[in-house]
């Protein structure tokens, strides 16, 4: 037998193996340039590690442009089967609340702290009543007032004779007179009323407890998962290009990648292609092979 034969697909197997291993190490070894005697030398560092800041870009812009856009985002957030799975949760959330003896206020301040639903609430009712007040002044009481005040007594003056002589000529003065008091009275002693109603209210809903609320609630004919639900789906709709927008996903992803170490790097790429990067060394093993045995071929013709 002619070993030189065997010998030359073993060689060319060997050969194409290690030819592709160390194609493959080449990737990220080694991490660092290599200098010797000031110069450096070739090949160094690794091909990953020298384009690490480049990786990092065409990852990120892959994720923001690609994996993670608005549509895809979208389309997984608003499926059918989580909107509908969201909707069950709720719904058995409530059901859990509604035999809860916990006060609204008890449970607000067991999510977040107790100073900030105090703030909450002091902000919410001054707010609520600003808001009521201003209603309350646009709406002009006096005038309304006023008004009925002087349509009645034309009303009942009507029925003598002498306030057919009188008639409204001097009853209107004296009602621009009450129409501007009662403004007056309300501009000033309004506010701190309606302060006090707001309080009072605000006051019963704290101390309710959180099953006589969603009763409330359900009284009024609202259906709370439906309605959660709902302002979820139009947050989302709305908000979500905003909220991409603000987070930059590729400036992201760069960041974290070029903070990487290159071994993490490395770690990194070989969890996720160790089996395709085995497949491309074995596949040079078996090119060398082939080349090899094509060589005997060509030898014994």
């Amino acid at each position: 037998m002619d070993w030189k034969l065997i010998a030359m697909p073993v060689i060319g197997a060997i050969i194409g193996y290690a030819t592709n291993w160390i194609a493959v190490k080449m990737l990220f070894r080694p991490h660092k340039e290599v200098r010797v005697m000031g110069w450096k030398l070739p090949f160094t560092p690794g091909v990953i590690p020298k384009g690490q800041g480049r990786l990092a870009r065409a990852v990120g812009r892959a994720v923001e442009e690609q994996l993670l856009t608005r549509e895809v985002l979208e389309e997984e957030l608003l499926s059918e089967e989580k909107m509908q799975k969201m909707k069950e949760m709720i719904s058995d959330w409530v059901e859990t609340q509604k035999a809860s003896e916990k006060t609204v206020k008890k449970v607000a301040e067991d999510l977040i702290s107790e100073d900030s639903v105090e703030d909450f609430i002091d902000s919410t009712e001054e707010k609520m009543t600003d808001m009521i007040f201003e209603r309350i002044q646009e709406m002009d009481p006096g005038h309304m007032i006023a008004e009925k005040v002087l349509e009645a007594a034309k009303e009942k003056l009507a029925e003598s004779m002498f306030g057919m002589m009188i008639g409204g000529s001097m009853l209107e003065p004296i009602a621009k007179q009450v129409e501007d008091k009662i403004n007056e009275y309300v501009t000033e002693y309004g506010r701190p009323y309606v302060e006090q109603v707001v309080m009072q209210e605000s006051l019963k809903l704290q101390e309710a407890t959180v099953g006589s609320a969603f009763s409330a609630v359900e009284g009024y004919g609202l259906d709370l998962p439906e309605l959660v639900v709902s302002q979820y789906e139009s947050i989302v709709r709305e908000k979500l290009p905003q909220i991409l927008e603000t987070l930059h996903l590729s400036r992201i992803v760069e960041d974290r990648i070029n903070a990487m170490e290159v071994a993490e790097v490395e770690e990194l790429v070989m969890s996720i292609m160790k089996k395709e990067l085995g497949a491309v060394v074995n596949l040079g093993a078996l090119i060398g092979l082939l080349l090899g045995l094509v060589n005997v071929a060509i030898l014994c013709l």
